[in-house]
């Protein structure tokens, strides 16, 4: 009797099992089940809030929190405990006097996370007058939000916009700021950086009046996608202040500058106008886009060398580089790139043009030119990956043979067997 029995209770645990294992094919997921995820990080708990009271009790308690409504405030947010604010697509607005966030560094240095997660990320800082900053009195700084040494901010959406300080973002004595999105407009200057770190992968920094980026005796890191330009009123899009003091250094590795960048040096090093050439292309690594000026100066002598920028891109090779080249002077015809994917380079063209560039003429502006290929020849075939993880065919069959089927088509054949073999001795 037991042995009649077996085969038929196995045969039923896989009846029940079949919709399981059937959900895990379906969906594309072919996770195992039966393997521990153990040590994944749970998804970030926000405190929803509404209005301005709850907002400052929760960010108090050291709660990330959500905006569920625009909330205006009359006084400076002070960031004591690591939190992230999600503006969810809402305006946070100060209305009164001071920074709208400061981050602080007691008890212990705090990180201030910025994001928007609505779908518009039409999320926004406002409003702050900045504070007065005990170096800097002259000045009042981080209208949006002001970084005590040793403190982090990273924005990663939303828009810091219309302070009346005359800078948005101020970085203090060991702070770190890191842009990967968002956007800084309509500000005096976008970011001042004084001895301090800015690491911008990602974001812009637009519509400055005065300056897009202000270093002083701090560190400026640029890549990615990160861009600063359409600053027309502004000075400079980059100003970089006291590089031979040794605590300051610019260096840009992607993204894109459309505009000026100023290199001043405070005091007479002896410096020539072909000394000062390595400076200006110490902030120039391949993958950076300039387009706009490099100026260079000794303050205290009046020395000042100005170089047009030429950009070499080739958009099938993936190359970018970048001449410094003195007004009234030649841009160099670098070596030609090689042939990729069928395509023969043929000649440099300015951006706009179809026409050669002839190297014989003189710079008085900045300058980019296009690689010009001839077209891919026929036979060459090319793959784009695809994140589709659906079937091949309409029925939704599995590409490759999936874990979970092989278990329970193993499983049926065995409890079949069994069934089959006790029938016949039976």
């Amino acid at each position: 009797m037991k042995r009649r029995l077996l085969p038929i209770l196995m045969t039923l645990v896989l009846v029940c099992a079949l919709p399981i294992w059937a959900a895990f094919v379906t969906s594309g997921d072919v996770t195992n089940p039966l393997v521990c995820t153990a040590g994944a990080s749970e998804p970030l708990k926000l405190e929803e809030v509404s209005t301005a009271d709850d907002l400052r009790a929760k960010i108090t308690n050291g709660k990330s929190v959500k905006l569920m409504a625009d909330i205006s405030i009359t006084s400076t947010l002070e960031i004591a405990k690591s939190l992230t604010l999600d503006l969810n697509g809402h305006v946070l607005k100060m209305t009164g006097s001071g920074s709208v966030l400061r981050v602080k560094k007691d008890p212990h240095p705090a990180t201030l996370t910025i994001t928007d997660s609505s779908a518009a990320k039409s999320g926004t800082i406002t409003g702050g007058t900045g504070t007065k900053e005990e170096y800097w009195t002259h000045y009042t700084l981080g209208g949006a939000v002001y970084l005590e040494e040793g403190t982090t901010l990273k924005l990663e959406g939303g828009t810091i916009t219309g302070s009346s300080s005359d800078s948005s973002v101020f970085i203090r004595t060991g702070a770190t700021f890191v842009m990967t999105g968002g956007t800084i407009t309509g500000e005096t200057v976008g970011v001042h950086n004084n001895v301090g770190t800015f690491t911008m992968t990602g974001g812009r920094i637009t519509g400055c009046s005065d300056r897009g980026v202000y270093v002083h005796n701090g560190n400026m890191t640029m890549s990615g996608t990160a861009y600063i330009g359409g600053n027309p009123g502004a000075k400079e899009d980059i100003y970089v202040r006291e590089p031979d003091h040794k605590h300051t250094d610019l260096s840009v590795t992607g993204g894109t500058v459309e505009g000026n960048v100023r290199i001043e040096f405070g005091r007479n090093l002896g410096m020539t106008q072909e000394s000062l050439k390595p400076v200006a292309n110490s902030v120039v690594k391949e993958g950076g886009v300039f387009d706009g000026h490099i100026k260079v100066e000794i303050g205290t002598s009046g020395t000042c060398v100005e170089y047009n920028t030429v950009n070499f891109i080739d958009e099938v090779a993936k190359i970018r580089t970048l001449q410094l080249v003195l007004a009234g002077e030649k841009a160099t015809q670098p070596t030609d790139p090689a042939t990729v994917n069928g395509q023969t380079f043929m000649y440099w063209a300015a951006k706009g043009t179809s026409e050669a560039w002839d190297f014989n003429t003189p710079l008085e502006v900045p300058l980019t030119l296009y690689a010009v290929r001839t077209p891919a020849s026929s036979g060459d075939y090319y793959y784009y990956p695809t994140t589709d993880t659906k079937a091949d065919d309409a029925k939704g069959s599995p590409k490759t043979a999936d874990p979970g089927v092989a278990l329970y088509a193993a499983l049926s054949f065995l409890s079949l067997t069994g069934l089959t073999c006790t029938t016949k001795k039976r």
